[in-house]
């Protein structure tokens, strides 16, 4: 029914109706003939075989008595017969004109039909084939497309799966190589319309070591806007508490995975670290807001070394993926001292390496953007449409409907 008109279906219906209706008509008729007929026609018999003598002849002129009851009834059951057999037959003895069968309906409305809904329900990328999102990694895609080949092999559905069999190899081939695959991605992203497009915001520029805004604690995944979220204090710092660091700009960061809470930092220049109430790690919540000498104590004296001097360009990087890898890990970060003590199989995270990779991936979609057009995108995008929307249409039905609550799901 996926892929019948609504006006098909009303054909369906109705002829299944008429079928029904002149079943129930003949059955009814059936009935009624056989309580009329039978106690009249028996009690009729009895009473000739009691009055009429043996010799009886029956006259030209003269009919039994128990006929003027029988035949007026047996003339209504067989126009009432009559008139089901016509409806059964799907004919109307009123106005004479034939139905189409329900069989030729079905199969006409499908021919009619099916490339429309196709169109709709199939998928429109490599993603929805396998029914997975974008953000997807290659375990799970993996996973999906072995799933799909145990229906789809031609050992499995015979010579009518091995076209889609092709599709999921070249699909599985583009997106289990990450080069083809950013670029793929770039592709639907360019050739999404306009008002489907996620609108980035405006990333600064500008590295000033003062900017505008209080402190911010993300509370879910936002965008990079190239604005540090701690809030700055440089221009306020006196005089004489300035020294080599206020002159090169620099500001301070804490290693949150490497931060044992010791709540060294915070003594040292309360104004500048607190201990945060999500992790109990020591954060910074304002640049300079302690003078250079007590930042610069501060950082000798961490017992772990995990505060650092940086750049204005590394501390809003630094900054963002930190704060993007706490609402991932919803603030549960492991001690850092079972690494130190062998008990954690892995080393806590490192932000300066999750930094450098989020911006070799933004330089990196930047240029692919640069390099594909978004004409270009589209009309690869509408290649591989056409090629799933026609593998799907050769698939038969049962087939289609065995591969689809995998894609749907």
């Amino acid at each position: 029914a996926e892929f019948l008109k609504p006006d098909a279906m009303g054909v369906m219906m109705r002829s299944r109706g008429r079928y029904f209706k002149g079943l129930l008509c003949a059955a009814v008729t059936a009935l009624v003939t056989r309580a009329t007929l039978m106690p009249q026609a028996l009690v009729s018999l009895h009473r000739t075989q009691q009055t009429a003598p043996p010799s009886l002849t029956r006259s030209g002129d003269v009919a039994p008595a128990w006929m003027d009851k029988v035949v007026p009834n047996m003339v209504f059951a067989s126009i009432a017969a009559a008139t089901a057999m016509a409806t059964v037959g799907g004919r109307s003895l009123l106005t004479g004109q034939s139905r189409p069968s329900r069989q030729l309906s079905c199969e006409r409305a499908q021919q009619d039909v099916r490339p429309v809904s196709l169109a709709k329900s199939a998928p429109k990328n490599l993603y929805e084939l396998f029914g997975t999102s974008a953000t997807a990694d290659e375990k799970d895609i993996k996973k999906k497309y072995y799933d799909l080949q145990k229906l789809c092999h031609p050992d499995v559905a015979g010579p009518e799966g091995e076209e889609m069999c092709i599709l999921l190899n070249d699909a599985w081939e583009l997106l289990s190589d990450p080069e083809k695959r950013k670029d793929y991605d770039a592709q639907i992203e360019l050739a999404k319309p306009a008002a489907l497009m996620k609108v980035a915001p405006e990333v600064s520029t500008d590295l000033a070591p003062t900017w505008k805004g209080a402190r911010k604690t993300l509370k879910h995944h936002s965008d990079y806007t190239g604005i540090p979220l701690s809030r700055s204090k440089w221009t306020q710092v006196p005089p004489e508490d300035r020294g080599e660091k206020h002159a090169q700009e620099k500001m301070v960061f804490v290693d949150e995975w490497a931060c044992i809470c010791c709540r060294n930092c915070c003594d040292v220049a309360p104004q500048t670290f607190c201990i945060q109430n999500d992790n109990g790690r020591a954060n910074v919540y304002t640049q300079w807001g302690n003078s250079e000498e007590y930042l610069d104590y501060a950082v000798a004296s961490c017992p772990v070394d995990c505060i650092y001097w940086v750049s204005r360009e590394e501390l809003q990087v630094l900054e963002y993926v930190t704060a993007e890898k706490m609402v991932e890990e919803k603030g549960q970060l492991p001690c850092p001292l079972s690494f130190m003590q062998g008990m954690l199989n892995e080393p806590p995270n490192d932000p300066f390496a999750e930094a450098n990779r989020f911006k070799a991936k933004r330089e990196e979609d930047e240029r692919r953007k640069q390099l594909a057009s978004k004409d270009d995108a589209t009309a690869k995008m509408e290649v591989w449409f056409q090629r799933i929307l026609k593998v799907f249409e050769n698939l038969s039905e049962k087939l289609r409907r065995s591969v689809m609550p995998y894609i749907q799901k």
